[in-house]
């Protein structure tokens, strides 16, 4: 059964994107995998280590039928289509229980696992706040903050940093119970106030700093 065909490129840059988590030895076999989701209207792959979920999506894709969802090795994945040439046209086919690359002459083959098994974090509901920031000054705020965390402390709540956004500032705070780190960085002009703790863990930080450039454009 055909699952979508899409450009080599379309799907590379998504699965990169959520692949930086996924660990290559696990003792659940499934956190090897990606998750992928075909919808009406595009693709959506999810990645996740059981404290860090990422998803990405990719529009780039001719797809037909009903939504289908399986999960795949990320990194077996991610290495077949950088040994294909850019731009190569890539369809995907699913048959019993393996899914199939197929790229010109070549094809590849491989295991799935079932989407039900797949450990999606729970839905933390509505969104409190959204900020529109430089990567790099996302990047830049982290960085200055980081150090002062802590590490596996059964005061959990050391763990994360305190993140708030007020008015025209975003504020980051940090500690371990023996240095503490503070850093303000001026954002887009807030509406309202808001004042939270998002469990923004180390691991969590080393992602955002590894995939973020440091003078990127981009908006985070």
């Amino acid at each position: 059964m055909k699952l979508f065909q899409v450009k080599r490129d379309a799907l590379l840059k998504p699965l990169q994107a959520v692949g930086g988590i996924v660990e290559k030895r696990h003792t659940l076999p499934i956190l090897s995998n990606v998750l992928i989701r075909r919808k009406q209207r595009g693709l959506s792959l999810v990645a996740t280590d059981l404290e860090i979920q990422v998803s990405t999506g990719c529009e780039e894709v001719e797809s037909d039928g009903e939504e289908i969802a399986l999960t795949v090795s990320a990194r077996k994945l991610q290495d077949i289509l950088r040994a294909l040439p850019e731009d190569t046209a890539t369809t995907l086919d699913l048959q019993n229980n393996r899914l199939q690359v197929r790229a010109g002459k070549s094809r590849f083959n491989l295991q799935t696992l079932p989407a039900n098994d797949f450990p999606m974090l729970a839905d933390p509901g509505a969104l409190l706040a959204t900020v529109s920031l430089g990567q790099g000054q996302f990047r830049e705020l982290l960085l200055l903050v980081q150090y002062s965390m802590a590490q596996q402390d059964i005061r959990y709540y050391l763990n994360g940093l305190l993140l708030v956004l007020e008015e025209e500032q975003m504020k980051l705070v940090a500690t371990d119970g023996h240095r503490l780190s503070y850093i303000a960085g001026q954002i887009a002009s807030q509406q309202q106030q808001f004042c939270f703790v998002p469990c923004c863990c180390c691991c969590c930080c080393c992602f955002v700093r590894a995939r973020f450039a440091p003078k990127s454009n981009g908006r985070a």
